[in-house]
């Protein structure tokens, strides 16, 4: 099932074309201490912040059975690192690019909800983070400690890599970390806004179990997207069987 190939694409030649961009290469040996679950970062002790309300985010997943448009294990970063940032809050995005194998229209939704809800098993010393999913934002707060130690995106990304790939249908990942400004994160929000309309148009129908396309604001996304079209029909048959009308 592909949604989102071209919207990939965008997002690439974004970054491609951007002269403050840096890539690292995510490693299995690169660890950082946990936090216990109790990741919770004061204002008072805070090094640095990401996309904090007062200010831009953005987070997305996108996947694809194209691999080819996922470089696996590659970090790049928009913008300057952590390290370089103490004491700043800055616009902060960040776009996963998975590469998977056997999505379906039976099965594509369970896998989303199962990948966003990834980000809440980063247990990181020093790492706090918010987000918001309907509106594909993301806050972190670093620590003092943790910036001065050396906590940095390719660390960010490295264990974001590891959780990624212990999901039996992930093949490949990267992911993109943007710290240059508010207006490059609205481009992205721009070029990935797509996206955001087949993701909230997914929830909907499985969630709500709404499959009215007459009425539904949606309707042109679903209409653009045979995949979506096909998920509707199994969801609908689905619901049925289970009594949803």
């Amino acid at each position: 099932m592909e949604l989102f190939e071209p919207i990939i694409e965008s997002v690439k030649r974004f970054v491609e074309d951007h002269d403050r961009k840096k890539a690292w290469t995510a490693r299995e040996e690169i660890t950082w201490p946990e936090g216990g679950n109790r990741n919770i970062v004061l204002r008072e002790d805070m090094g640095l912040e990401l996309g904090s309300p007062e200010t831009q985010s953005l987070s997305y997943i996108l996947w694809t059975e194209n691999l080819d448009l996922v470089q696996d294990g590659l970090i790049t970063l928009v913008g300057p690192d952590l390290s370089q940032s103490y004491g700043k809050s800055l616009p902060f995005a960040k776009i996963v690019l998975v590469g998977v194998s056997g999505f379906t229209e039976e099965n594509t939704y369970e896998r989303y909800r199962d990948m966003e809800l990834i980000r809440y098993q980063l247990d990181l010393k020093g790492f706090m983070l918010r987000a918001v999913s309907q509106y594909m934002r993301e806050w972190c707060r670093i620590s003092s400690e943790a910036v001065i130690k050396g906590f940095s995106a390719q660390v960010l990304g490295s264990v974001l890599m590891r959780l990624f790939r212990d999901k039996s249908y992930v093949q490949a990942f990267e992911v993109i970390f943007l710290t240059s400004g508010t207006d490059d994160v609205n481009t992205l929000k721009e070029i990935t806004e797509p996206s955001r309309k087949i993701i909230a148009a997914m929830n909907k129908m499985a969630e709500e179990f709404d499959f009215d396309c007459s009425s539904c604001e949606y309707q042109d996304v679903c209409n653009e997207a045979d995949a979506l079209k096909g998920m509707r029909d199994t969801l609908r048959n689905k619901s049925r069987e289970v009594g949803h009308g």
